[in-house]
């Protein structure tokens, strides 16, 4: 066991840093999971608006009738050092000026010069009423141009502006009662955060233990590399653990209480997928990368999984093509089981593996394949350090 007790000693130089980088995680994941796993709702927003009509038309009133409809027009006098105050101290979101001939120009077909504007900064409201303007003046013009007269072209225009369109936001599917929303969510972001947190923590302790004269030593003991890579996994268990009860504790903390029911079956997942990234976290360290590669590999697979495998995006907007790839890395089972957790299918269905439209049998399968992850990335991890360090150790043993 001495590869294990060299493991855990290099491991408490590193400890601190790694608890640390945990806490940060398990602090973004929970707004995360709050804002995801939130009611959506959608409302429309009013803005506060100044308007100062120096052309007062009939085709200016239109104008202003139709960006009354859903925003709020404030009356101030038309003095610039009032308009600035009432824009800095948020009286106004916007100050909109119609200039003198703009009905004219704009049933010549001219949109140039139409409008004037005071605004602090290039806010939501200003990008909002720049585009709002330019829309409705491209729309008028094209109206014009089709042979209609000014008069019925605001018209025409103002009417289609007018017209509401019903908004519906997409919601996941009904949770189960022992599962709620919230604590769902978060389990659903867990991977994220395990394999980011893995691999930040685990690949530089056993860099440090793979380091060239380490190696070599131990190339020229009687150690074989198939029990060098057991012993690594042994202490890479003692720390992916802690990890990993972290954020099971965190969990605790956030639901108020302990697990109970199909929550222990998130709790199972997640510590499958943990296996999952261990091994792949051994298997990435077999090929020596620098810190660099490893902060860019962080970032790929925790990111890059997290949007193709529906941890950021929900796997019901992904594409089918994307879905087809996502197949081949085991986020996406990890999600697909912990959407089947999270469902109202029944407790009992879950585990009914005869019956073949239940989603039960469905769950052990995802389990299980996340599982054969696990063991394909622990047997590459040895078959590498045999091809890397087996025939070093034959050379330096005829030394």
């Amino acid at each position: 066991m001495q590869v294990f007790k060299v493991f855990i000693k290099v491991l408490k130089s590193k400890w601190l840093s790694s608890l640390m980088y945990m806490i940060v995680f398990v602090a973004i994941a929970i707004p995360m999971a709050k804002e995801k796993t939130a009611e959506s709702k959608f409302e429309l927003n009013s803005l506060k608006i100044a308007v100062f009509d120096k052309d007062d038309t009939p085709e200016s009133q239109e104008l202003i009738n139709l960006i009354k409809k859903n925003n709020e027009i404030v009356d101030i006098d038309e003095d610039k050092n009032k308009i600035l105050d009432s824009l800095y101290s948020e009286s106004i979101d916007y100050a909109l000026i119609i200039n003198e001939g703009y009905s004219s120009s704009l049933a010549a077909g001219n949109t140039d010069g139409l409008f004037g504007s005071y605004h602090v900064h290039d806010s939501y409201s200003v990008v909002y009423m720049g585009q709002f303007l330019n829309e409705y003046a491209a729309s008028v013009k094209a109206c014009t141009v089709s042979g209609m007269d000014i008069t019925e072209a605001v018209k025409t225009v103002g009417s289609s502006f007018s017209e509401e369109t019903e908004v519906s936001m997409l919601s996941e599917e009904k949770n189960s009662s022992d599962m709620p929303k919230f604590f769902g969510g978060y389990f659903r972001y867990m991977p994220y955060i395990i394999i980011s947190a893995i691999l930040n923590a685990l690949c530089p302790v056993i860099l440090t233990m793979t380091r060239r004269d380490i190696r070599y030593r131990t190339n020229c003991s009687c150690l074989r590399p198939s029990s060098f890579t057991l012993q690594l996994y042994a202490g890479s268990t003692v720390l992916v653990l802690v990890q990993w009860l972290v954020l099971i504790a965190a969990g605790l903390f956030i639901f108020g209480g302990m697990y109970s029911g199909r929550q222990w079956l998130a709790v199972l997942n997640s510590l499958i997928f943990t296996m999952v990234s261990t091994s792949l976290t051994v298997f990435i360290a077999s090929f020596d990368p620098s810190e660099k590669v490893i902060s860019l590999l962080t970032q790929i697979l925790g990111l890059g999984m997290s949007f193709l495998c529906g941890i950021f995006v929900p796997l019901s907007m992904l594409s089918d093509s994307v879905l087809a790839f996502s197949r081949f890395l085991p986020a996406y089972w990890y999600v697909k089981a912990n959407e089947l957790i999270c469902s109202d299918v029944g407790f009992g269905r879950v585990f009914s593996i005869s019956d073949s439209s239940s989603a039960g049998g469905d769950l052990l399968l995802y389990m299980g394949i996340e599982l054969g992850f696990a063991v394909t990335f622990a047997v590459l991890s040895v078959l590498v350090h045999r091809l890397r360090y087996g025939r070093v150790s034959t050379v330096a043993a005829s030394y």
